[in-house]
């Protein structure tokens, strides 16, 4: 195999991404609405209230006009912009020490007076004083606005008041020009503007909106999983062989709670039949017919399929594509070559005694190995008792042996081989085979996995066939489905090794049941 593995970028699938999030849609909506009321609760039970008063002081020129003549008004105008500009004075004067000094002088002797000192007290300190009142000039005019905002809507009409008492004699003596009038006195307003409950509350479901459908836009750029035969075959220039959407969506069937240890791609139900939705019967048709094209160019009809990890649907593939050609009228080996956890007995319902790893051990002839028409036209040779050393025997002489044989005794020989990335099994059996094909599991299979897949694929020389997504989800009645499995290959330290040739006791009582 000499094509090499190109790194090549690929663009983000905009379309996709709106599925992502219609799929989730109730999430994001639930955390807006969460957020909406986390947001309503801090505004009602933990953010302070306040209270707003305000006064108002009109600030004059000590030289106004008299007349009326045309020179008058001419004066009149200078007067105004001269007011203006002693707001601006003013204001910068009434925050000076002397003034919030004075305001908690008179403010302790008037509560001392009302006997309310020692609740109020809280309120008299400089720092806080300072920054419990402001002072604007209202829409540019020579009007002084007072205001004071406080946790007391009495304390904060005080603060105004007494500031707008101290401010005439106070001005006229430091600023040394103009004058000021009180226009209103301020009064204690029982209606909080603090905190906002409605505008909380809204900022809160915004910001849990944005948080929900933001953290779903970056776990959607971080995955890496295929959802998308166009990127692979941009991406590693391979051949589409097949696509095949998810059996229970097709169905119709909602997902089933698995038993401990079941696993739902072994079960028979997902081989196709005369009664299978027609949309899966024939994707498996096209699967078949791009089959036989990538298979022209050679004159041995074996070949293998496998998968990057465990739990992608291999299994349950390799068997519809099997039955597949079986309706051509061809004359079909199904080969389960998976000797570590096999699953094609499961499928077809079938004893596993006897079969490749008896047949390459030579304990039973070839034909005792092979179940005749599981399917009209197909035959099944079920991987056999796990023995512990499928590596060894794949890459045994006796297995290419039995593999030359019984090419010429079928048109076509499929073999069910474990995961490249799991095991080496697949790797050692390139010399018997066409090619294989890869087939990925959308939404689950990363392209990690497929790009290691695919190396360990050229480094042994197996000639890659094409990809095959499998359990795609697609739009169906206003919803999208995604269905991850749980239960799938253990392949680890010692896992089927020293069982010998014998089946274990546990599957010896199934297949007698």
């Amino acid at each position: 195999m000499n094509e090499k593995i190109e790194e090549r970028e690929y663009e983000i699938d905009l379309l996709e991404l709106l599925k992502m999030l219609l799929e989730h849609v109730w999430v994001i909506i639930s955390v807006t609405l969460l957020a909406g009321i986390l947001a309503l609760c801090l505004a009602l039970f933990y953010m302070p209230v306040r209270y707003e008063s305000y006064t108002t002081l009109y600030v004059k020129n000590a030289n106004g006009p008299t007349t009326s003549s045309d020179e008058t008004v001419r004066v009149a105008l200078a007067d105004i912009n001269a007011s203006k500009s002693l707001v601006s004075t003013y204001v910068v004067a009434l925050k000076s020490n002397y003034v919030i000094d004075e305001t908690i002088s008179r403010l302790t002797q008037k509560y001392e007076r009302s006997g309310k000192l020692e609740e109020r007290a809280k309120y008299l300190e400089h720092e806080r004083i300072e920054k419990m009142y402001s002072l604007t000039a209202v829409d540019d005019t020579e009007v002084l606005k007072i205001t004071s905002r406080t946790t007391d809507p009495e304390v904060s009409a005080d603060i105004c008041n007494t500031i707008a008492d101290i401010a005439p004699d106070f001005l006229i003596r430091v600023v040394g020009a103009g004058s000021v009038e009180v226009i209103d006195k301020a009064v204690a307003d029982p209606e909080p503007v603090e905190p906002n409950v409605k505008k909380v509350t809204v900022l809160g479901a915004m910001l849990g909106f944005l948080a929900a459908a933001g953290v779903l836009v970056i776990l959607y750029l971080a995955d890496n999983s295929v959802k998308n035969t166009d990127q692979l075959t941009k991406k590693y220039d391979k051949a589409i062989i097949g696509e095949v959407y998810n059996f229970l969506q097709e169905r119709g069937e909602k997902k089933k709670k698995l038993k401990k240890g079941e696993h739902r791609d072994t079960s028979p139900d997902n081989l196709i039949n005369d009664s299978t939705v027609f949309t899966l019967a024939e994707s498996y048709k096209t699967m078949r017919t791009n089959t036989v094209f990538a298979l022209s160019p050679f004159d041995k009809k074996v070949f293998a399929v496998t998968s990057a990890n465990a739990a992608e649907g291999k299994s349950t593939t390799t068997a519809n594509l099997a039955i597949a050609f079986a309706q051509t009228e061809c004359r079909v080996l199904l080969i389960d070559a998976d000797m570590r956890k096999p699953t094609q007995h499961k499928l077809f319902e079938k004893d596993n005694k006897t079969g490749l790893s008896t047949a390459i051990s030579k304990m039973n002839k070839l034909d005792a190995c092979i179940r005749k028409n599981v399917r009209e036209g197909l035959d099944l040779m079920p991987a056999g008792p796990i023995p512990p050393n499928p590596s060894e025997l794949l890459a045994s002489q006796q297995f290419a042996k039995i593999i030359e044989e019984l090419s010429e005794k079928y048109d076509y020989v499929i073999i069910d081989s474990p995961p490249v990335n799991v095991v080496s099994d697949v790797l050692v059996i390139n010399n018997s085979i066409a090619g294989a094909m890869l087939v990925t599991r959308y939404a689950a299979t990363t392209y990690d996995a497929v790009e290691d897949a695919l190396k360990k694929m050229e480094l042994a020389d197996i000639k890659m066939l094409g990809f095959i997504l499998n359990d795609i989800s697609k739009p169906h009645a206003g919803k999208y489905y995604s269905y991850k499995y749980k239960y799938g290959y253990k392949y680890g330290y010692g896992y089927g090794y020293g069982y010998g040739y014998g089946t274990k006791p546990a599957e010896d009582a199934k297949d007698k049941a």
